[in-house]
Parts: C-alpha cells; sequence; structure tokens
C-alpha cells in the first residue's frame, strides 16, 4: 500500500471531525508557528530559535505541540513531525488522540501499515468518539483485509450514528477511482447527513460517469449549505452545460470566478467557462479568450487536441479563417498521425471560406481545398477512392462548363479503383456511376460519340432504370 492513499484519504477526513476551534489564544499560536514552518526554504536551522520559544511556552500543551508536529509533516520534516508528536503525547501523560493520529500518518508515510494501524486503534482507545481514528485504521487495512475495514467502519456507526459511515466505505471506492461502486454506497446515506467532502465526492463521481442529470441535485444540496465552495459552483457550470441549459451554466461560471472561496482555477474551469459564453451569448471573443487561457495551462495530452479543435471551431464560427486555419494546421501538428478526415475537414474549411469572399478570389480558395486532397490521396492510399470522388466533385463546381475537363482525370482514377474491387456494395455502385455519367457529358461536349457512348452504356448496365443514359444512346 502506498503511503500517498493513506494521507488523502486521511485529509478527506478533516470535514468529519469536531467544529473548528475559535481563534482563542492556542489557535493564535498554532496559526504563527504553522506558517513559520510552512514558509520556511532553508532548512530546520533556519527557524528553530522560532520553534524553541513557542515550544518552551508550551511544554504542557499536547494541542499546540500536535499542531508544530503536523506543520512539520506537512513541509514533509518526519523527524520532527515525530518529535513533536511524542512531546505531546508526553504532555498529555500518554493519552491524546490527536498525537496518536498523527504518528499513525507518519508510519503510513514510511509504509508500516502494522504500526499506523496501532497507532490509529490508540487514538480510538482514547477518543472513541473522533471518526478520524476509525477511517484512517480502515484506509490502512481496506487492502490488506477488507472485512476488517468495514468492521471498525461498524465499530464507529455503534459509537456514532450520526456520522454518514456509509459515506466512509464510499470513499474507498471514490479514491480508487471505482466512481459507479462510490455513488451505489454514497445514496445509502441521506444527502443531509454528508459532508462537505462528501458531497463533493458524490457530485464529482456522477460527472465521472457522465451521470449529469442524477449530479445536480447533489451540487444544489452542496450549494444551499456551502455557497462558496468552489468545487460544487465548478460542477454546477459543468453540469449544466452538459445538460444543454447554457444560462445556467454561465450563471455558475460567474460564481466559480467571483463567489467562490481559494478558487485555484484550471484549465478545465476556463474550458466550460468558454463553452458556456459561446452557447448562452454566441459570445466567440470572450469565448476564444477563455480557450487561450485553458490552452496555456498544464492541459493533459489526451484533452489538448480537442481544445485546439473548439478553439478554432469558435474562430470559424465567428468568421475569422485565417485564425481558424492557423488553430487548425496546429491540431494537425499536435495529433501527429491527422486521418483522411482531418484532411477533408481542412479542405471543407477552404472551401466554406471561398463561399464567403469575393468571387474573382474564390477559385484560389477551392484550389486550396483541392491541393489538401491532393495531399491526402498521396498520405492515404486506402482512401484514395472517395478522395478522388471528393476532389473531383470540386473540380467539377471550379469548371462547371467543363472547358478545362478539371474533374476528368479525379473521376477516371476513383472509377479505375472501383471497377477492380469485386462486391461493390450499393454505394460504391452509385459512385462508380457518378463517375461514369461525368465522363459520359465530358465526352459529349468534346464532340466524341464513341466515348460518349461507352460510358453512357456502363452507366445503363449499373442502372437499367437510367433514362439520362437513353438519350446519349439512340
Amino acid at each position: 500500500m502506498k503511503a500517498i492513499k493513506y494521507l488523502f484519504i486521511g485529509a478527506l477526513m478533516l470535514t468529519c471531525s469536531a467544529p473548528a476551534v475559535a481563534q482563542d489564544e492556542d489557535q493564535a499560536t498554532i496559526n504563527a508557528i504553522t506558517k513559520v514552518i510552512k514558509e520556511n526554504k532553508s532548512g530546520f536551522d533556519a527557524i528553530e530559535d522560532q520553534v524553541k520559544q513557542v515550544y518552551k511556552k508550551n511544554k504542557k500543551n499536547a494541542k499546540v505541540l500536535t499542531a508544530i508536529g503536523v506543520a512539520f509533516k506537512e513541509a514533509k520534516d518526519t523527524a520532527n513531525a515525530r518529535e513533536y508528536a511524542n512531546l505531546a503525547l508526553k504532555a498529555a501523560k500518554n493519552h491524546y488522540a490527536p498525537a496518536r493520529l498523527l504518528l499513525g500518518d507518519l508510519e503510513a508515510i514510511a509504509d508500516n501499515a502494522g504500526p499506523a494501524a496501532s497507532q490509529y486503534q490508540m487514538a480510538i482507545d482514547d477518543d472513541p468518539k473522533n471518526p478520524e481514528g476509525y477511517f484512517k485504521y480502515a484506509s490502512v487495512y481496506r487492502k490488506v483485509s477488507p472485512k476488517l475495514a468495514v468492521a471498525k467502519l461498524d465499530e464507529l456507526a455503534k459509537q456514532r450514528p450520526d456520522v454518514a459511515v456509509n459515506a466512509l466505505k464510499a470513499r474507498f471506492w471514490f479514491d480508487d477511482k471505482e466512481f459507479d461502486k462510490a455513488i451505489e454506497t454514497y445514496k445509502l446515506d441521506p444527502l443531509a447527513k454528508l459532508d462537505r467532502s462528501d458531497l463533493t465526492n458524490f457530485a464529482t463521481a456522477h460527472y465521472f460517469t457522465g451521470k449529469h442529470a442524477e449530479g445536480l441535485p447533489i451540487v444544489e444540496e452542496g450549494i444551499k449549505r456551502f455557497p462558496r465552495h468552489a468545487p460544487f459552483n465548478r460542477l454546477g457550470m459543468f453540469f449544466n452545460y452538459e445538460l444543454g441549459n447554457y444560462d445556467k451554466s454561465l450563471d455558475f461560471a460567474n460564481r466559480l470566478f467571483t463567489q467562490s472561496d481559494s478558487l485555484k482555477a484550471s484549465w478545465m474551469d476556463h474550458f466550460y467557462h468558454g463553452l458556456s459564453l459561446q452557447s448562452a451569448r454566441s459570445d466567440y471573443d470572450a469565448a476564444i479568450e477563455k480557450f487561450k487561457t485553458a490552452l496555456s495551462m498544464d492541459v493533459p495530452a489526451s484533452n489538448k487536441l480537442s481544445l485546439i479543435q473548439t478553439l478554432y471551431t469558435a474562430y470559424s464560427s465567428k468568421g475569422d479563417f485565417d485564425n481558424a486555419i492557423k488553430y487548425y494546421n496546429e491540431y494537425l501538428s499536435a495529433k501527429g498521425n491527422p486521418n483522411a478526415n482531418d484532411y477533408n475537414s481542412l479542405a471543407r474549411m477552404y472551401l466554406k471560406h471561398a463561399e464567403e469572399v469575393a468571387d474573382a478570389e474564390k477559385e484560389q480558395w477551392m484550389m486550396k481545398a483541392d491541393a489538401t486532397y491532393g495531399e491526402a490521396i498521396q498520405k492515404f492510399p486506402a482512401n484514395a477512392e472517395y478522395l478522388n470522388i471528393l476532389r473531383a466533385r470540386l473540380n467539377a463546381t471550379i469548371d462547371a462548363d467543363m472547358s478545362r475537363g478539371l474533374a476528368k482525370p479525379y473521376y477516371e482514377a476513383a472509377a479505375g479503383m472501383l471497377e477492380a474491387k469485386a462486391n461493390r456494395e450499393a454505394g460504391e455502385n452509385n459512385r462508380l456511376i457518378e463517375c461514369y455519367r461525368y465522363l459520359g457529358w465530358y465526352y459529349n461536349e468534346k464532340a466524341d460519340k464513341a466515348q460518349c457512348q461507352n460510358y453512357w452504356r456502363k452507366v445503363k448496365e449499373l442502372d437499367p432504370t437510367n433514362t439520362e443514359a437513353d438519350q446519349f444512346l439512340q
């Protein structure tokens, strides 16, 4: 078992403990010395005198001494953390649950499951009403003996029937990313009984499993009790966007960024905010800035492509073709192994732009699409037949009167590939007919009756009911 799991699970437990202590003299001392230890970057020698001064004034104050130990633990100074945990126990005559919990955490950090469990058990003995010892004990044993872990939580249920014990079990599933199991276990306790961290986990599990409608009421319950808790505002934005409630999603985005405590915005926060701005208001400029902010952050490689896609799509919707093409090419570069569909999408972007420019400029943009199809044909020979069809259609549009025969070589190439294929499907036969029809009309325009009739006979062979061919075969 890994120590990080013990401590992660333990951290989730904080909101199950007793209410926060008022800012009395002890707490003021704890806050001050914790700040000194947390901000120290130069080693223990640099703060030794300050720590000793606090110690001398609090030799018999187990609460302050334990807090010093916790601060050292969080600073990854386990030696000093252990020393102050033991000093706290000495001050409390060997019976003080918070110090035992700290010693258990230190054993967990060292991957010493047995000694960690022993310390947690002593914490339970010292304070049988505190859920934290039970939960940390169970977290140590859940891989070694799930039955023992569950039994320990059942002991807690007897001591504290007010605590959502099923929620504590659900945390195990959540930590293991078994989100469906976490959801089913959380459901065993009423929402009103769940603390903030469990409501957060419960709602998050719904997001990761795509159960947006079911997750939204959990978020709404969380917002009622903790209106400035960033995760609830974040999930409210996510859920409402996914459900198509774009105005509500934007409301939650505003809450997240302006009415949340201690927000550490992620790339996903900016991404969803951009999506909400785009969908609720068609505010592409603001959405694009949000997408760019997201892209500048630490985005996982698996998500970066979709983020770039969203960015070039926003530029395209805005009508900013130059930037749409810029980010589409960035997408192709980031993808590393673009496929034929990616090149087709690029060609379609050129064609869309061709529709928007003056007549004198249309052909140059259409020829950029033509060149894109040409490159794709070279890169993806397995898709060459259909790509030649697309290229032929494009050139037939450019050369509508067939005077230049721009589409001819591509229809001929596609026809050759289709003719060579045995057991053609209906769609393939239809494309072959398309090739023959173009070539029949082309040779008609060139007054080459023999070739013209040759292709129309082929049309008739594939489609005996085709009446268009009849006018050329008389």
